[in-house]
């Protein structure tokens, strides 16, 4: 794996902010893991880290081209951006109030991300 490429390391990140606190309400909190655990639409944030694996497999194994594997980079990008983005539409200022960690590092992974596979940003050799 090239760890000196954004898109991994964004992918990692991913990963791993999905396991830390992405609700916190006072002295309790909540993990990515645990809201997506819950069921119904919050199912939908395995997707998050499912799609960050497949962006790691994919830059060890090669399994798609080049063009098919920044579109999944993008996807992979996507698919925080949209949750943060469907839950501020449905309440701002709860969102800040009740975020945590988890979920402000998974939205820099996201914007990590996309630059990265734009070519945006790169780390230096």
């Amino acid at each position: 794996m090239n760890f000196k490429k954004i898109e991994n390391l964004s992918a990692i990140l991913m990963v791993v902010s999905f396991f830390m606190p992405w609700v916190s309400l006072g002295i309790l909190s909540a993990t990515g893991f645990k809201v997506a655990s819950m069921g119904g639409a919050g199912t939908l944030l395995f997707v998050i880290p499912l799609l960050a694996i497949v962006v790691l497999a994919n830059d060890m194994l090669n399994f798609l081209d080049v063009d098919k594997s920044k579109y999944l980079t993008y996807l992979t990008a996507a698919a925080p951006l949209m949750y943060i983005i469907f839950r501020l539409i449905q309440d701002a200022a709860n969102f800040f109030e009740l975020s945590s960690i988890g979920i402000y590092l998974t939205l820099i992974a996201s914007i990590l991300m996309i630059l990265g596979a734009s070519g945006k940003i790169k780390l230096p050799n």
